[in-house]
């Protein structure tokens, strides 16, 4: 019984511990993904050991290969959209759209926003084109900022853009750093792929009484 109480509490403790991202800005970018003690640097990549240099030809293949890649992907989809109602690919596209409102929607309910600094110095060689260029920040950076407040639950947050008459070249500094629970991380996960599939098994069920009721009567269908 305190096996699996010792089992259950760990269990507990592990879904309930936070998955981190960590962002720095401040002329280059610096990306890190955090839990528990494990930490993972996403961007910039790690560096891969000195070897030998790859041969030009070599080169050639991987970008063909990712050109077939990429060319296999795009007839997959016109395989996939080839012959359906258009009205139905309308529909498909309108509730895809939805859903992905609502798993953003509810997936950021649960971020933390435990620290977002962001220091705008809006700065060019002519004081006017500064002054158009400070405005049009302010009335794009502050409102997204109140939107970014109101989904997301945040602990510290500040932004700050400023005009810079004395210099000519403008400046960004950025500190972010967000958490969410790995439960519900993986809570909104599996839901979001169990509604994409319901999503899909409704366009083909609609597709396919589409195609009945466009079909005359006697006709194979």
């Amino acid at each position: 019984m305190l096996i699996a109480a010792g089992i259950v509490l760990v269990l507990a403790l592990l879904l309930a511990s936070p998955v981190t991202v960590k962002v720095l800005y401040e002329n280059e970018w610096a990306v890190t993904v955090r839990y528990l003690f494990l930490r993972f640097r996403v961007f910039p990549p790690k560096e891969k050991p000195s070897g030998k240099k790859e041969k030009p030809h070599t080169e050639k293949k991987k970008d063909t290969g990712k050109k077939s890649q990429k060319d296999e992907k795009k007839q997959g989809i016109r395989e996939i959209l080839k012959g359906k109602d258009p009205g139905t690919v309308l529909n498909l596209l309108v509730e895809a759209s939805k859903l992905a409102a609502s798993v953003l929607k509810r997936f950021f309910s649960h971020v933390t926003i435990r620290e977002f600094d962001l220091l705008l110095e809006i700065a060019s060689e002519d004081a006017a084109e500064t002054a158009v260029q400070y405005a049009n920040a302010c009335a794009v950076g502050y409102p997204a900022a109140g939107v970014l407040m109101q989904v997301c639950r945040c602990r510290r947050f500040g932004i700050s853009i400023v005009p810079e008459f004395q210099q000519n070249k403008p400046r960004a500094c950025l500190r972010f750093r967000a958490g969410i629970p790995l439960f519900f991380l993986l809570w909104e996960a599996v839901s979001a792929a169990i509604r994409a599939a319901k999503l899909w098994q409704r366009f083909q069920a609609a597709d396919k009484n589409k195609k009945a009721e466009t079909t005359p009567s006697g006709a194979k269908s």
